[in-house]
């Protein structure tokens, strides 16, 4: 057990070889559920590799939910829901040229800075088909807008920094590039591709760009046809309820993003509240609401940044494929992730074809650039093109053939990595500031899964008074609480609470950071502000 050929790794980084032989053990059963992993010191040895090779590859199965570390105890494998029809993949010389290619994009984990890399596709089990705000006036509204514990009202301290909101997508956008792009497609196309770009869909070359950045960039195998282009995803989330039905109830979870209740009750759907544990969405809780459809964010959920474990996915899937179900997958920020590989997305692992897929150029471009994408299973896919192909596509045509220029010519990802990389040492730079104003009373849990993560702090007082304090030394921080329960109830299945996984009264107050709402020289004020603030 654990002999792995290393040399047989192909194109392939040592560490995500060896985490892609572990996690194929693991899912067919090879490794049993709780048996314990060998320590990282004697695997390294016995492959002949670095330790920090075993801890990447480790630190990747632990994020994504395939073992567990217990303190001073060691790794132990977890246990997986059963997989229902799920293919696999047993020839690795049958990697596309696509995958082979994205590979050699791929550098070592320990060698890069930058944080994830693009993922190829071809991979066992969960991968057969492919192998996540507190932001975004697009998905996401700035959190002042949701929180009612953070609202713009006046305050007599000058604004030192804003973590409900952050314009730094806008700022560092390469605007040169992007001038260039808009001038070439104005000089360039033709009124027939104009014409095309107004359909339904939306421009085949932007939605062909999506597909290709998506195949390099998160293993998703999926076809142009399949992807459609929107003004921002709450045109999308009002096309979602025109193409599955108003009559179904649609799960949402709790805490979570206020503005999806408000999109589906106005849309004349029932909502469903379901609270959270560790492992993501409670997989009972949502059998038991009736709802067969749910709206999840696995890969890093708003706004308590858990990341849905392996055996929850499998769970999540199983649950899809009983009767006519739907998960739509809302993968807002997993661009953003900055250790480690990006978790796989549930799209790429559904041999059921149940999943819908949900992305928006919001945080990478900025709220100016109004365009989302969903991604189809292909019935779905051929369900719009018969039902909703009359619509004229709400972005403009021009803005659309720029984009799928930018994206092609590799503005777009550069631009994507510069933004990771300064958002990650901004983060770097903030906690920093904090432990040192602080100290051993603060705690962070989520650092690196995104754009945002938890500031949990050991205090007498409550978050709202907190967050108050916060705001009168102009500080606006929104508490993690005050996004349970907030979203109306109306919609709820009858006789049942929202549920939510709230602060209670003897826990640490919880407040939501941005990585980048702030800047690295502004840190430490910002750092002994809150202090000052909070003592």
């Amino acid at each position: 057990m654990f002999f792995y050929d290393m040399e047989s790794r192909g194109d392939l980084a040592l560490y995500e070889y060896l985490y892609r032989c572990i996690r194929h053990d693991i899912a067919h059963g090879k490794v049993e559920p709780g048996q314990k992993l060998p320590s990282k010191r004697a695997l390294a040895k016995q492959l002949g590799v670095s330790l920090i090779t075993i801890e990447a590859a480790y630190d990747q199965l632990v994020a994504e939910g395939y073992i567990r570390s217990r303190e001073r105890c060691g790794y132990y494998a977890c246990d997986l829901a059963p997989a229902a029809k799920i293919e696999e993949q047993r020839n690795a010389q049958h990697r596309t040229a696509t995958e082979t290619s994205a590979n050699r994009r791929r550098e070592d984990h320990v060698s890069n800075p930058n944080g994830p890399q693009p993922i190829s596709q071809n991979e066992d089990l969960l991968e057969r088909r492919t192998e996540y705000r507190p932001s975004d006036a697009d998905f996401t509204p700035p959190l002042n807008s949701l929180a009612p514990h953070a609202q713009n009202t006046p305050s007599d301290a000058p604004l030192l920094a804003d973590f409900t909101h952050s314009t730094l997508a806008t700022t560092m956008l390469p605007y040169s590039a992007w001038a260039k792009a808009v001038r070439r497609t104005l000089s360039d196309e033709s009124a027939a591709s104009l014409a095309e770009a107004a359909s339904a869909a939306g421009s085949p070359e932007l939605r062909s760009a999506i597909a290709d950045h998506l195949r390099q960039y998160r293993g998703m195998n999926v076809s142009p046809d399949q992807v459609v282009i929107g003004a921002g995803s709450q045109t999308l989330y009002q096309l979602l309820v025109q193409l599955l039905g108003r009559t179904r109830r649609y799960a949402v979870e709790d805490p979570g993003y206020p503005l999806l209740t408000r999109m589906y009750e106005q849309q004349d759907a029932q909502v469903a509240h379901i609270g959270l544990d560790d492992s993501g969405i409670d997989i009972d809780a949502l059998e038991a609401s009736g709802a067969s459809v749910a709206h999840i964010m696995p890969s890093h959920q708003f706004p308590t940044g858990i990341v849905t474990t392996a055996a929850r996915r499998r769970e999540l899937l199983n649950w899809a494929r009983e009767g006519d179900r739907y998960l739509i997958e809302d993968d807002y920020d997993s661009e953003f992730r900055m250790a480690g590989r990006p978790i796989p997305s549930l799209f790429g692992i559904d041999a059921a074809e149940r999943v819908l897929y949900l992305n928006s150029f919001a945080k990478s471009l900025g709220a100016a650039f109004r365009m989302a994408y969903l991604v189809l299973p292909p019935q779905l896919a051929q369900r719009f093109r018969e039902q909703l192909g009359f619509y004229a596509n709400t972005v403009s045509p021009l803005d659309q053939l720029a984009l799928a220029r930018f994206i092609k010519q590799g503005h777009y990802d550069r631009h994507v990595n510069r933004l990771r990389t300064h958002a990650r040492k901004t983060q770097d730079a903030l906690v920093n500031a904090l432990h040192e104003a602080f100290g051993d009373r603060i705690a962070f849990a989520g650092l690196n899964d995104g754009l945002h993560f938890i500031m949990q702090l050991e205090s007498e007082r409550d978050e709202r008074e907190l967050a108050t304090a916060a705001k009168a030394a102009g500080i606006r921080i929104a508490t993690l609480s005050s996004f349970a329960g907030t979203a109306s109830t109306g919609g709820a299945p009858t006789g049942a609470e929202p549920q939510a996984s709230t602060a209670s009264e003897t826990s640490p107050a919880r407040f939501i950071l941005r990585s980048d709402s702030t800047s690295i020289e502004e840190s430490p004020a910002v750092a002994n502000a809150l202090a000052n603030a909070w003592t």
